[in-house]
């Protein structure tokens, strides 16, 4: 059987497999020394503080070491708390900064200092929350950032704020809710615009952030400043913080989310197919005949991201 190359793979595959759980598992050792513990953490957040002098520290010239420094609340744009961010970062999979968030660190650290996993910050010690917390400040001096938590009462407001702000387009702006194959938009359009003689309609998709409350200033002055033409407003849950929605979990791929789109302004009559689109049904090309020596003018789109 050993002479066989398939049954030599399998059994390879096998002795990793075991490899891996081995590995997986926390390591036998105790959590160690408290105060031994403090101090390796104290010379880990100490390392790169230094500022090394101009020529780049050679033998002669005077290099002082990082050990000797104090862990002081750095700046946000400190090259030496970018740095430190950065080399924190694969430690949550590579993620973003501004994703990575206070339970996460703080369980991160409780694995790190009690060689164990941290399931509800409430449940630990007094001593224990004590240790993380003085740990806490020091890592996020040294980061230069405060690593965020968001309650629920964070979403909760944010998710009114919105509610109320939707409302108020509608009944104070004459603008409309509406849904189109998953696309969540509010439109307006005035009574008597025209597709082929009036201006352009306007389209506005916002970006990453809190929804209508980061943008209600500037959605007010398109909806003052352009009464003469229809404005629609991209909705997109999942970049709002709006963790109370059923896709939040789920979003549209940004494919989808274009492809829906330009269906959305094609059923509006805003824009047409191409007429050599050879993908267009009897009922579309009998549409474009119809409007054949008609100008249509598209429409304006405007994003913030």
């Amino acid at each position: 059987m050993l002479n066989n190359p398939f049954c030599l793979a399998v059994l390879f595959s096998l002795y990793q497999c075991y490899l891996w759980r081995v590995v997986s598992i926390p390591a036998p050792c105790g959590p160690g020394d408290p105060g031994e513990i403090q101090a390796a953490f104290k010379r880990l957040l100490k390392s790169g503080l230094a500022n090394l002098p101009a020529d780049g520290g050679g033998e002669e010239s005077c290099r002082p070491g990082s050990p000797h420094e104090d862990i002081v609340q750095l700046e946000f744009d400190d090259p030496r708390a970018i740095d430190f961010r950065n080399a924190l970062r694969p430690w949550f999979g590579n993620a973003t900064w501004s994703s990575i968030k206070l339970h996460q660190v703080r369980q991160w650290l409780y694995w790190s200092i009690y060689n164990a996993d941290m399931h509800c910050y409430e449940s630990l010690t007094a001593a224990q929350q004590a240790v993380l917390t003085g740990a806490l400040d020091l890592l996020q001096k040294r980061c230069g950032a405060n690593v965020i938590l968001r309650p629920f009462t964070f979403y909760l407001i944010i998710f009114l704020t919105n509610l109320s702000l939707k409302k108020w387009l509608q009944y104070g702006w004459s603008v409309r809710f509406a849904h189109y194959n998953g696309l969540e938009y509010l439109i307006r359009t005035p009574k008597h615009w025209d597709p082929v003689t009036g201006p352009r309609p306007l389209i506005f998709i916002h970006g990453l952030g809190v929804g209508l409350l980061m943008y209600n200033n500037l959605l007010q002055q398109f909806l003052h400043q352009f009464l003469d033409r229809p404005v629609l407003v991209l909705l997109q849950p999942q970049i709002s913080q709006h963790i109370f929605h059923s896709k939040f979990l789920e979003p549209m791929t940004r494919y989808k989310t274009a492809e829906h789109l330009a269906n959305l302004l094609v059923e509006l009559g805003w824009v047409h197919h191409d007429p050599d689109d050879g993908n267009d049904t009897e009922e579309e090309k009998e549409i474009v005949q119809s409007l054949v020596g008609k100008r249509w003018k598209g429409v304006t789109m405007l994003s913030h991201s």
